[in-house]
């Protein structure tokens, strides 16, 4: 299979090589460069990394609330916020449960990232606007996929904080009360 046609996989999980890619963006560019194709294509790059920015600010986030929920089971007993599992199971079960969900946030937030862009543009050879079109459409793809995932990972982040938050509550008053 020549570098000019065929599956072509860009990004992070990709197995092709980048000088395939180079190879695959140049025909489809054509020379002398299309200037709208290369804007498209800028604008689609600034969302991607936009987009991993996003998941890796919220990768980041998802483990400061992590370690800060699943402190309190591991301080040492008698600190203030520690909890005992046997005299305590509520906060240390909702610390469990905020600790689960929060690394199935990370977990989205990690495949996030990992998305790359699958083109195939075996038959299309010769045809720059049917490349053209594929290479688009493959980003598009790929944008959206990422950000369904970054929204599920927003949203597992939103929930595991509150239910670490309703356990940190629970375990104070129960040492104030």
């Amino acid at each position: 299979m020549s570098p000019e046609s065929g599956p072509l996989r860009i990004g992070a999980l990709g197995r092709l090589s980048t000088r395939v890619a180079l190879r695959q963006f140049q025909a489809a560019r054509g020379d002398p460069p299309d200037a709208g194709f290369l804007r498209d294509m800028e604008m689609l790059q600034h969302k991607d990394l936009d987009l991993s920015v996003k998941a890796g600010g919220l990768l980041a986030f998802d483990g400061l609330i992590l370690s800060a929920g699943l402190n309190p089971i591991a301080a040492s007993p008698g600190a203030p916020l520690s909890l005992d599992a046997l005299n305590a199971p509520g906060p240390v079960i909702l610390a469990a449960l905020g600790a689960a969900l929060l690394s199935a946030a990370a977990a989205f937030c990690v495949r996030a990232i990992m998305i790359g862009e699958d083109v195939d543009t075996s038959g299309l050879e010769g045809d720059r606007q049917a490349q053209i079109q594929r290479i688009l459409a493959a980003c598009c793809v790929a944008l959206d996929a990422q950000a369904s995932r970054l929204r599920r990972a927003s949203e597992l982040t939103y929930a595991g904080g509150g239910v670490i938050a309703a356990g940190f509550v629970w375990s104070l008053l129960d040492k104030w009360i």
